[in-house]
C-alpha cells in the first residue's frame, strides 16, 4: 500500500520551530530526523512527535502561562475587606460562599446573609425588595441575587 506523500516528512519541511534536515536513523518503529530548532540546536526528533505537534521546539521557546485567575497574592487587600476577614475569623460572620475575582472580597449568597441575620431566606427577599431599587433583583435572575458586604 502506498503512503500519502503529504504525510511524508521531507529535508526542508517546517514542524514549529523545527526544521528537518535529514531522515536520520530508526530506533525500533519509529523514524528518528535530524532537525534544527530556529534557536540552532539540532537534535532527533520522533516522526510521530513531529506529526502529532507534541514537539515543536528544543525547549527553548516557553510557552505562554496561560493567565491566572487570581492574582490576589500579587495585589495588596484593601483595608475594607481586610476588616471583613477579620470578623470572619473572629467568629462574627460565618466564613463566605465566595469571593470576587476582581478584588477578593468575600461575598454570600441570599441564603448566607439570612442565617447571619436571624430570619428565612424569603423573609430578607421581602424587606430588601421593600428598601428600594439597589436590593431588586434583575427580571429573569429569580433569586439568583447576591448581596456582597463591603
Amino acid at each position: 500500500m502506498e503512503k500519502k506523500s503529504l504525510n511524508k516528512i521531507q529535508a526542508g519541511h517546517r514542524y514549529g520551530a523545527w526544521v528537518i534536515l535529514s531522515e536520520a536513523k530508526r530506533l525500533g518503529g519509529d523514524t528518528r530526523y535530524l532537525c534544527r530548532c530556529d534557536c540552532g540546536t539540532e537534535k532527533l526528533v520522533s516522526a510521530i512527535t513531529l506529526r502529532n505537534g507534541s514537539s515543536t521546539s528544543c525547549g527553548c521557546q516557553k510557552k505562554e502561562r496561560a493567565p491566572r485567575i487570581s492574582d490576589f497574592e500579587l495585589k495588596p487587600t484593601p483595608p475594607e475587606i481586610q476588616e471583613i476577614f477579620q470578623l470572619i475569623n473572629q467568629g462574627f460572620l460565618p466564613p463566605a460562599d465566595q469571593f470576587s475575582m476582581m478584588d477578593g472580597a468575600p461575598a454570600w449568597t441570599l441564603q448566607s446573609i439570612a442565617c447571619i441575620l436571624g430570619v428565612g431566606r424569603e423573609e430578607l427577599l421581602r424587606h430588601l425588595g421593600g428598601a428600594g431599587q439597589r436590593f431588586v433583583a434583575p427580571k429573569g435572575a429569580g433569586h439568583q441575587l447576591e448581596v456582597s458586604l463591603p
